[in-house]
This record gives structure tokens, C-alpha cells and sequence, in this order.
């Protein structure tokens, strides 16, 4: 299957941390990814076997079958896009020429706005350890996108369930149309009348050069991962695992980020090196595009309320150094619904008092 999602592939790498004098519950990390030279399957080798100081002993499990020997905690590598069904506050990051630049992105995912996340997807049962990056989409198709118009009327090919994309494009008179295509053939066939909106790994890994000429580097939407765990799995693991795991994923976000970035561009060299023509998109052309767009709060899930995606887009905003205008300077973050452990712990000291 050429279909991107949580269930496209499959990678368990399982490892285990060991505490002295304690037999330690084994972590199996579960990658929802395509092929192994994809970023996040890199990144996952990289997580399981990086050597760490004496204390942190964190290592491979050495089954040959790829599991883990007992049962075991997950870790979960999914797309911010799937996780976003269940948190719809991670529908922020996507946010379409919205974000200028990738370092505006990993600023708010460091900061205010990454830790909202993190409380809003506790909240509804998902620790979330770390943001990994994959890239920024650009548009492939057999014409150079860096003019209005030539966009308007153009159709693209969505190969996943994608709202905030349908109404990017929407806001650009471009057509959109779902599709899933059970192999790479299919795909091209899609793709002989429709563009593409992707990062250029995911390009690269269609071979799309195969039917389209042209690259438009429009950098207008992130696409990125998260690293996560169930609640009740996080819970489970000792304190001493929590503190290695944590300290691992810490220590290789710059690792992480660059190696994305270093995939990116070579992508970029090998789809240039077969066939296809890169155009920048000017500042003036982006800013166009941008302001194309609705308002920003309506890309994201009316399951949450007008306040919270309001407070969600301000923080956003901050970090990426846009001006919202005095209205959204003076707007709060609405409070958080608390998570069902929270909610328990103040019932619990209630009936202590």
C-alpha cells in the first residue's frame, strides 16, 4: 500500500532499561512509518541503541524475532496528524503558511505552545515524550506553483483524511481529491492529472518524478511526529525508566533535527539529479498565499471550543513571531480540561482534608 497512516508499516524495536538490582519492564517502540531510510525509522535505531553514560543503561533486547521476550510497554512513533484524531489540539502545528520558517515550528513545539500539547494530550489519555520532525511540505506537479494563478483550478490528491488541507486549498481555488491507491503504479496513474502537496522524503519514497517536472519549495506546512506513550503504560514503567527514557530522547533532539533536515535536502538533490525542476517561492508569493487563508482558528477541530483554538493559534503565533493584531495580543488560553489522573488526586485530597 502507497497509503500514508498510522497502520502503513510497522517497525518494533525493542529495548529494555536496567536498573541496578531490578529486572525492568521492557519498552517496545512502535514505529507507524514507511520504509526503513525514512527519518523517523532512522531515528528510532538511533533512540534504541545510542550509548549512553554508566546509569542510564539503555540497550537493545537481543530477541531475533524483533519483540520483546516478555510483555512489554509501548512507545509509540505516530504522525502528529493521527495523534491529532485523538488530540485535535495537535492540529496547531499543521497550520498551512502559517509557520515561515522550520525554526518557527521547533521554537513553539519548545516552548509555550509544546507544553500545551503535552498537557492537552495527558488530558485524553497520551503522554507525549518528544516532537520529532520530519520536514516542511512543498507541491510537486508538472507545473511550477509560484504565481496565484497558476494554482487556481489545479487539483491535488490527498492520500489521507486531511480537512485543514482541504481547506488550504479551498482558500486558493485549487480542488482537492482523496484517493487510495493500492500500489505505486495507482498512485502515478492519480498522478499523471493531480499535484501533490508532501514532504519531500514522502516525493521521493512515491517517485513521483516519474510523473511530475516540477518542485515548488513553498515550505508552507510542517509535518511532524510524535513520540508517545499511553497513559497507563507511562505510568507503569519505574520512576528510573521514566528518568532514562526521557534523558535519551532529550539528548537527541538536535541529533533528530538535523538528521531530518540533512534527509530533506538530500531528497531534494536526488529528485533535482532525475529529472524535476526546484522553484523557490518569493516572500511576497508566500505572504499572498498566506493571505488567502480563513481564519486560523477554523482549520482546527469545532470539538474544541472557539476560545481554546484561539488560545491554541495566539501561542503559535508568538512563537513563530507572527502579529495577530491587538484583539489576540489581549486573548487568554482557556484552562485545560484536567485528565482523569488529576481529577482522581483532587477527589483523593478532598476526602483526606
Amino acid at each position: 500500500m502507497v497509503r500514508r497512516g498510522v497502520l502503513f508499516c510497522t517497525l518494533l524495536i525493542p529495548f529494555l532499561i536496567w536498573m541496578p538490582g531490578a529486572i525492568a519492564r521492557p519498552i517496545q517502540v512502535e514505529v507507524a512509518a514507511p520504509e526503513a531510510g525514512h527519518i523517523t525509522q532512522v531515528s528510532a535505531r538511533y533512540l534504541a541503541g545510542l550509548d549512553v553514560p554508566p546509569g542510564a543503561d539503555l540497550v537493545l533486547a537481543g530477541n531475533p524475532d524483533g519483540q520483546a521476550d516478555t510483555p512489554s510497554a509501548r512507545l509509540h512513533v505516530l504522525p502528529q496528524h493521527a495523534l491529532a484524531h485523538e488530540v485535535p489540539e495537535l492540529g496547531v502545528v499543521q497550520l498551512p503558511f502559517f509557520y515561515p520558517d522550520l525554526a518557527a515550528v521547533q521554537r513553539a513545539l519548545d516552548g509555550a505552545l509544546g507544553e500545551r500539547l503535552k498537557e492537552a494530550a495527558k488530558a485524553r489519555g497520551w503522554t507525549i515524550l518528544a516532537f520529532w520532525d520530519e520536514g516542511m511540505q512543498v507541491m510537486s506537479g508538472n507545473f511550477p506553483y509560484t504565481d496565484l494563478r497558476s494554482l487556481q483550478g489545479r487539483e491535488f490528491v490527498l492520500l489521507r483524511d486531511d480537512p485543514i488541507a482541504e481547506i488550504e486549498l479551498r482558500a486558493l481555488d485549487v480542488w482537492s481529491r482523496r484517493a487510495s491507491p493500492a500500489s505505486l503504479g495507482a498512485l502515478h496513474k492519480e498522478c499523471l492529472v493531480a499535484s501533490r502537496s508532501a514532504t519531500l522524503q514522502q516525493i521521493q519514497g512515491e517517485r513521483l518524478e516519474r510523473v511530475h517536472l516540477d518542485l515548488t519549495l513553498t515550505n508552507h506546512r510542517y509535518e511532524g511526529w510524535v513520540v508517545a506513550m499511553r497513559n497507563e503504560d507511562w505510568q507503569s514503567l519505574r520512576d528510573e525508566q521514566r528518568t532514562a527514557l526521557i534523558g535519551r530522547l532529550e539528548k537527541m533532539r538536535t541529533w533528530q533535527r538535523d538528521r531530518a533536515a540533512d534527509l530533506e535536502a538530500a531528497a531534494l538533490r536526488e529528485l533535482v539529479q532525475a529529472g524535476m525542476t526546484a522553484h523557490p517561492v518569493s516572500v511576497e508569493t508566500w505572504q499572498t498565499y498566506r493571505a488567502r487563508q480563513p481564519a486560523w482558528e477554523d482549520f482546527l477541530s469545532k470539538s474544541l471550543t472557539l476560545g481554546s483554538r484561539r488560545g491554541l493559534v495566539l501561542l503559535a503565533a508568538r512563537a513563530a513571531g507572527i502579529d495577530l493584531g491587538v484583539a489576540a495580543s489581549e486573548a487568554k488560553p482557556e484552562a485545560l480540561p484536567e485528565s482523569h489522573e488529576r481529577q482522581q488526586e483532587h477527589r483523593d485530597s478532598g476526602d483526606e482534608r
